[in-house]
Formats: structure tokens, sequence, C-alpha cells
């Protein structure tokens, strides 16, 4: 036996001293005598010792690849990762080898080349498919870099091919839950629990899985035998679903199921409609304490009535209580000849909330009113927030940078007679700013279709169609003449591009809906591929906002439904100016039912195209009816779902009625309260008049209607 087979034994049998001694006895020179010596130097951890073995064998033959890993891997873990990459592709010129390549591959990650290792290891794979650490790490790669879907197909490999590998069966579990594929992931998660029963992370996964699934039952017992296992992890679950405001003593799995199908519907994903439905009402009966804020957004695209909402956001203003500043006092005083008044909102920029209101603010009497905005979210640098910003006599508050406290102590300082909320629960909210009550009188427009729930609102904006009955808000009513709504317009109303341009045929009717994907739901869809199986001329002319997803969901739908899924058209995201243009080429505006189209309705009746709309029990569900009827084409406002699908199709055959309607619309929308900024902000001075002299008499808030209003005549004692 040489002197080089002799270290080799020793060393695999764990006695390197004898070996290292061995191997310098030997007075012959060689490559692998160098490697066996850094082998033998790093495992009796003289590092020095072992880099300089490695560099020597690797003096004497530069192809020498075992070598090359073990200095590289010495590089790598004295964090000198660069040094690693160079040693390796050096190597590589000389003799190829997997490897080497391999550890090429995982420098190359540690140096953040992801794609440049994502190449590396497809070369080792190319050569050696059942390479199991390139898979693994490739899948690791795509995953970080959001490609999930093929780091699921390398996960799949090695689940086929290496079944007794248990963390490719949690990786793949924990991909198919990122990808929506539920039960999928749970049948991956529950083998990895059959192996290792007390594995922390797969229950939590799989806890998780049960809920976006709506198996609630499940989810519960999973997340108690987490609670069980691993009370750290669980804790630390419960803490970010109570977020900033719940207090849960428990994790709630309809929470979870409910923020999970908030993604899916903005992708047209309405596998679990119906359960959404359910739990969100049964979260409406029964509450819980998880933090709900953002579940207020949501309930308005959920079949739930006006009474169901406003449960919900009194438990969320309950939960916003808890943690806002002390409120402040007022006592009443006579308001002032010029009343101050603040709107406050946490988008002013490139945002719908700045797009609608950026003409608004300069429309108002500088000599009835001074105007205070009180931004609380940061400026994005948008020509939108500038445009603002430069409004004449606006004075203008910065409040992003301060916490909420001290937001609302700068607005209290103020001194204003009224300050109207434009965001309440919606767009990174700050509502416990508003909660602190700074000012006398506050009010909520337009920034939410729903009412606040909070003690702290005392006044909200509606109309007298927009409203959906008595009970449905916690606040006050002001009724605005007309319509509540108001939209920032450029001038008078854009001409509509060619359809060519837009990718719409110019030879068939063009039904659409440019609302946001997460308004569709299944039932409205059904009516539209009804009115297109009945109007075969036709075509449906949708926003492509949530992406490929919505695109292939909704044209599997149509698919479903016996409707060539080639007559839906998909437009793409174009700047606001563009987006209003394009919807005149349309020749009909369809409403969607739970949450009806709001800004886009308006920016389709501007540009010149009517809508259909059927107004339902909720707030939000009526916006289309009033902007409807305050351009003056009631017709088009219908009592039954029935009549709104029979409607579309006579309009289709009766196209010289639908033209009649467009020229009273053309005329009309010149007149509505919702383009019409002055006449629209008079009204609101008129109101916060009102509201400050009630105030003023130490008088609680009442609904009225501005058009009922005598700005001579003090209000009534209550």
């Amino acid at each position: 036996m040489t002197a080089l087979s002799r270290a080799v034994s020793l060393l695999r049998s764990g006695e390197t001293a004898a070996a290292r001694a061995v191997l310098l006895a030997d007075a012959g020179e060689s490559a692998q005598r160098d490697f066996l010596l850094g082998a033998c130097a790093h495992a009796l951890q003289d590092i020095p010792g072992a880099i300089a073995a490695f560099t020597d064998a690797l003096r004497r033959d530069a192809a020498h690849a075992p070598a090359a890993c073990a200095l590289g891997s010495l590089f790598a873990g004295l964090g000198r990762p660069h040094d690693a990459v160079a040693l390796f592709r050096k190597t590589l010129l000389q003799v190829e080898d997997d490897q080497l390549r391999f550890n090429l591959a995982v420098a190359l990650e540690d140096t953040g080349q992801d794609e440049a290792a994502l190449a590396e290891y497809g070369t080792v794979l190319a050569r050696t498919p059942g390479h199991y650490g390139a898979r693994h790490n490739r899948a690791g790669v795509l995953a970080r870099l959001q490609r999930l879907k093929e780091a699921a197909a390398d996960y799949r490999f090695l689940v086929d091919n290496a079944p007794q590998e248990t963390l490719p069966w949690h990786n793949l579990g924990e991909i198919e839950l990122a990808l929506g594929n539920y039960e999928a992931a749970t049948r991956r998660l529950e083998t990895v629990l059959q192996r290792e029963p007390r594995n922390g992370k797969a229950l939590l996964s799989l806890a998780v899985a049960l809920a976006a699934n709506g198996d609630i039952a499940a989810s519960r017992t999973r997340f108690a035998a987490l609670r069980e296992v691993e009370p750290a992890r669980w804790e630390d679950a419960r803490a970010r679903l109570n977020n900033v405001r719940g207090q849960d003593a428990d994790i709630d799995p309809r929470l979870l199921f409910l923020i999970r199908q908030q993604e899916h519907l903005q992708a047209c994903n309405w596998r679990h409609w119906t359960l959404f439905g359910e739990i969100f009402r049964d979260l409406a009966r029964a509450p819980g304490d998880g933090d709900a804020l953002a579940l207020a957004y949501l309930a308005m695209h959920a079949p739930m009535s006006a009474a169901e909402q406003l449960a919900l956001t009194r438990r969320i203003a309950a939960q916003v209580s808890r943690h806002a500043p002390p409120p402040y006092a007022h006592t009443p005083r006579p308001a002032p000849a010029r009343l101050r008044v603040g709107y406050a909102a946490t988008r002013f920029g490139h945002h719908v909330t700045g797009l609608l209101f950026r003409h608004f603010f300069a429309s108002h009497d500088t000599g009835a009113v001074e105007v205070h905005l009180l931004s609380l979210g940061p400026d994005d640098g948008s020509a939108n927030i500038a445009t603002i910003r430069a409004t004449p006599e606006l004075v203008w508050h910065d409040l992003s940078q301060v916490d909420d406290r001290e937001a609302a102590a700068r607005i209290h300082a103020l001194g204003l007679d009224v300050l109207v909320d434009l965001a309440v629960y919606n767009d990174m909210p700050r509502p416990e700013v508003l909660a602190a009550h700074p000012a006398p009188v506050q009010v909520g427009w337009q920034g939410a279709a729903y009412s606040s729930g909070a003690a702290w609102q005392d006044y909200v904006i509606a109309d007298a169609v927009v409203r959906p009955g008595d009970g449905w808000c916690s606040e006050a009513e002001v009724l605005l003449p007309g319509c509540y709504f108001t939209c920032s317009t450029e001038g008078v109303p854009p001409a509509p591009p060619p359809r060519t341009r837009l990718g719409l045929p110019e030879d068939k009717f063009v039904f659409a809906c440019l609302n946001v994907a997460s308004k569709l739901e299944p039932g409205i869809f059904d009516i539209w591929m009804r009115i297109l199986a009945r109007c075969p001329d036709s075509v449906l002319w949708l926003l492509g906002s949530g992406g490929s997803a919505q695109v292939f969901n909704l044209k599997r739908e149509a698919e479903w439904r016996g409707i060539d899924p080639r007559r839906l058209l998909f437009a793409s995201r174009v700047l606001p100016e563009a987006h209003i243009a394009r919807q005149g080429a349309a020749d009909l505006f369809l409403d969607t039912g739970y949450y009806n189209g709001h800004t886009t309705i308006a920016e389709s009746l501007w540009a010149g195209t009517p809508a259909l709309t059927c107004p339902g029990e909720t707030f939000a569900s009526r916006v289309g009816a009033s902007l409807v009827t305050s351009c003056d084409l009631p017709e088009l406002v219908m009592a039954t779902w029935e009549d709104y699908e029979a409607t579309a199709v006579s309009l289709y055959q009766q196209r010289e009625q639908l033209q009649q309607l467009r020229t009273r619309l053309a005329a009309t929308r010149l007149e509505a309260p919702s383009f019409k900024l002055r006449t629209q902000a008079a009204a609101l001075e008129k109101a916060y008049r009102h509201m400050r002299e009630r105030f003023a008499q130490g008088l609680p808030p009442a609904s009225f209607h501005v058009a009922e209003l005598d700005a001579r005549v003090s209000p009534p004692s209550a």
C-alpha cells in the first residue's frame, strides 16, 4: 500500500494526525499529496495550513478539482466568496467537474449573483439531471426570485426522484401555498408531518393552507397543535394577525381566509366566492378581536348588507380607539365668518384620491373657507401632488413623518372648524389621528363607500340616491343635491382615440367594464356572458389589472359558459388622461354589482359613454346609480338584474336609442354636479357652515339635506 493510500485509509477512519504523519514522512511530491495534507490540516483546524496545502496542490495541477473545491469552500467560509468564485472559474477552464460547478453556483449565490447561479445549476442539471444539490438549490433561488412555478417544478422532481428526503416535500408545500394551490399544499405538508409530527414550521404552513382553503375547523385544530408543539412560533403568528390593533387571544383562521381571498379576487379566482360571503358575514356577526382594519375595503366587494358592513366597521372603530391618542374636548364657540376647513388623506399624489380632488380644492370660495390639506402619507413626487400643492391660498401640512399623537396635536393647534376625512379605513390609513377628534366637527367624504362606525366621525357625505336607507351609518347624514361624488376634469371632455389604436374592433358592439378586477364576481360575469350570447356581434372590454392570471381565469370562465374567450378583450394600464379618453370608445359601460364603478363610471360618463347599473343594498353598490342619475339617464338605472340584462340587449339591438342616450349625456355631463366642481364646493361650503353653526349652539350632529338649508337662518334648537 502506498503512503497516499495509507493516508486516505487513516483519514476515513478518523485518524487524522496519523494520516498527516504518513504524508509528511513521504518524500514524494504530488498534487494529490498536497491535497491530502490540506484535508488533514482542515480536519485539525489548521486553516492557514489547509489553505497553503490546497494552494500547493493547484500549483502542481491546475485541474485538480477536489483541491479547488476545498480551497474555494474555505474562502467562502472565511467571508471571501468573490475569491471562491474566481478560483472556481479559473479551475473550470482546466477541467469540467459537476462538484466544482455546483460549488461555483453556491458561491455566486453568496455574492448575490442569483441569475449567474441559476445558469451554473442549469449546466450541472443538463449533464446530471438527478444531482440533488443542484436541483434543490436551484429551486431555492427560483423561489427567492418569485419564479414560483419553476421552483415548484424542481421540487416536484425531487419529491418523485428522492422521496425519502423530507425537505423537498416541505418546500414544495410552501410553494404550492404561495401559488394558491391549497389542496396540493395540504397533501405535501401532511406528508411532512407524518414523518416529523413536531415540525412546527410545517404545522404553521398547514394551518394557513387549511384556512386559505376555507377549512376553518381543521385549521383551528392545526393551530392548536402548533401552540402545543412550538408556543413561540404560535405566538408569533398570533401577533402578526393581531398586527397593530388586534387583541385576539387566539388565531382566527377566518381572517387568514379573507386576506387570501383578497389576492384571489384580484386575479378573478372565484373558486371560494360563496364561502367568501359566508365567512365574511359570520365575521360580522361574531367578529373576534384580530386586527380587522384591512377588511373594511374588502367588505365592499362582499355579498353583505349595509348593516353587516356597519357591524364590521364598528368593531374596527373600537380597535382603533384603543390605540388612538386621548380625544380632544371642544367647547362650543361662535363660527367665524371664514371657516377653516381641513382635508385629511394619506394619498394626495398619483392615486385615485389625488386624481379625483386635484382641481377640487381650487374650486372653493376662499372668501368663505380657508382650505388646509393635511397629508398623512408621503409625498410621491408626482405631477399630481405638485398640482394640488400649487393651489392658490391652500395651506399644505406634511404630517407624514410624525406619529399619530403629534399629527393630532398639530391638527388641533390649527383651530380648524371642520375636518374632512378622505380616507377613513382605506389607502394606508391612519384612523388613530382622526380618532383623537382634533377638530370640533369631523366629516367622512368619498374616500370610503361605507360608514366609519366611529364615534369620532360626526357626519358622512351622501345623497338621496346613494344612501342605502335608514340605519346604514353611525354618522349623521349630509345629503348633497344631485350626487355626492366629485371628479376633477380637464376642461372639455376628451375625444376618444380610434378603436384600432386600442385593440378594439371597428365593426363590433363594445360592452365595457374597466373597473379593477377585484370588483368582478361570478354573478355579474354570468349576466355578462348571457348578454354576449344574446348579442353575437359584440365583445366585452375589461381592464387587465390582475395580470396574466386574471386574463387566464376570465377566459376560462367565459369558455365554461359557452362564450368564445376571444370575445374578451383586455386593456392595459395607461396614464389617467389616456384612460379617461379611451373609455369614450366603448358603446355601453356595464357596471358591477356589490362594488360599483365609482371613479371608473364617473370617467366613463365624462368620456361620453353611458353606463348601465343596478343599485344594491350598500353604499358601494349604489354609487353607479347616483352618478348615472345625476347625468339625467334614469332609464339606465335598473330595478333588477333581469332588467339590466334585458336593457343591455335592447340597446345592442336598438342603436338609435343608445345614440339618443349618448347625445343627451354629451350635454348633461357638463351640468352634472360631480363635474361642476364649483357647484359641488358651494354645496359643501353651505353644509360645513350648517354643521359648524350646530356645534356653536351646542347641538349634536343631525342629518340634513343641503338643498333644504337656508343659510340665513340658524339651525333649529334640538
